[in-house]
């Protein structure tokens, strides 16, 4: 299996959740594993083909109006998912001589927050509520991604014991 099919594949398991969630794509999940398993720049193509799936979805199936605004969130999404690409590398890079299950939680949180901080930093220039904010959505987001991630770390290390795949706890980070 060519490492693109691999990526559609990771793709395809994150849209999956997208779907299950209302176009709620896991974009720190999807990050954090691409960092943790690919070169910076296939990591970010993983992210970009992620965010285009995402607004694939927003607007082809759920039917998201075609206006300003909502187009510049999801612009403000993509950058997200690219913040929290280059957020999972620098975190997963931070804690590398400390064993490979706090690279990946380093990795996750990184990317988490990461995502995060530039999704409020866009409402505040787009507009948005405080109840997107609130702990409870918050939390929300946080355990919806943790999930994801600890499918795609699964799924990611099921391809690798299958040959198909990079084992993310095994990858050194250069």
């Amino acid at each position: 299996m060519t490492n693109s099919i691999w990526m559609a594949s990771l793709v395809a398991t994150a849209i999956l959740f997208s779907l299950a969630l209302a176009c709620g794509m896991p974009f720190a999940a999807l990050s954090a594993i691409a960092a943790l398993t690919m070169a910076p720049k296939e990591a970010a193509l993983l992210a970009g083909l992620g965010w285009l799936a995402n607004q694939v979805i927003g607007f082809g199936v759920l039917g998201y109006p075609w206006d300003a605004v909502t187009l510049a969130w999801g612009v403000a999404l993509g950058l997200s998912a690219l913040a929290a690409v280059a957020a999972a590398f620098f975190g997963a890079r931070r804690v590398q001589k400390h064993g490979a299950g706090l690279r990946l939680a380093s990795a996750f949180i990184a990317a988490w927050a990461a995502q995060q901080a530039t999704v409020l930093a866009a409402s505040v220039v787009l507009g948005g509520t405080a109840s997107a904010f609130a702990p409870s959505v918050v939390w929300f987001i946080f355990w919806t991604n943790a999930l994801a991630f600890a499918v795609l770390a699964g799924t990611q290390a099921l391809g690798a014991l299958a040959g198909v795949a990079r084992n993310p706890l095994a990858r050194p980070l250069s």
